[in-house]
């Protein structure tokens, strides 16, 4: 017999930038790059940062069967005018979410999986991670009416942080990525109970694992402020 499980709740945490961002497709955050900036600090980018650059990228799981995640995304826009840098600021400190924040990126991971009963006891059948992602940034309408210094300087923090909200992302991937990993090489139980307390207790290891991994992230790049990118 089969029975179909699912997380009895969604754990939200939300990530925020302190720029806006553009949003990219799944397909693309397969892989980033993670080195050694002058003064010691960890930077992240989509293409090698330097000679020592590390790639950080989601693989299937080896010798067994694909760890893939679902994935969605959407995002949402608030929109801003101005003419100048400073007129923007002001509109975003005005309209940005939680007046602060140019751009927010929350993602959400939970899981669904199926237990099979045998005689011998209780195992897991399939197991999914599902990864949600929710993106919320400026749309600049007027922005004809500005000068291209003006324009350029805002592309350039825009595709900076197209960057580092990769990072968010990606963190929340090779998360869910663990995390579905782990509930597929769960041990036969006695009971299907021990199965789901079980899957349970990895759903909370998760959440703490991915509060801390963004933690830092974010303290490294100082939301992004420092991050070595290729269009500043």
């Amino acid at each position: 017999m089969v029975r179909t499980h699912f997380a009895s709740r969604i754990r939200r945490a939300s990530w925020v930038a302190a720029t806006s961002l553009v949003l990219v497709p799944m397909a693309a955050l397969s892989q980033i790059h993670m080195c050694k900036g002058a003064d010691g600090r960890k930077v992240y980018s989509d293409v090698s940062c330097g000679p020592d650059a590390t790639v950080v990228e989601v693989k299937p799981s080896g010798g067994g069967s694909s760890v893939n995640p679902i994935a969605t995304m959407q995002v949402e826009y608030y929109d801003i005018r101005g003419t100048t840098l400073e007129a923007l600021g002001r509109e975003i400190a005005s309209k940005g979410p939680e007046g602060r924040w140019w751009g927010t990126a929350s993602t959400s991971v939970t899981y669904r999986y199926t237990t099979r009963q045998s005689p011998k006891g209780c195992s897991i059948d399939a197991a999914h991670a599902l990864i949600d992602t929710t993106v919320r940034l400026p749309r600049w309408v007027n922005r004809a009416e500005a000068s291209a210094a003006v324009q350029d300087r805002w592309d350039s923090a825009s595709r900076s942080l197209e960057l580092h909200e990769r990072g968010h992302v990606q963190i929340s991937m090779t998360g869910a990525q663990e995390f579905e990993r782990a509930m597929r090489e769960l041990p036969e139980e006695a009971a299907c109970e021990t199965i789901l307390a079980a899957v349970k207790r990895l759903n909370a290891a998760l959440q703490n694992r991915l509060h801390e991994r963004q933690t830092k992230y974010d303290a490294e790049t100082d939301h992004g402020r420092i991050q070595w990118s290729p269009y500043r």
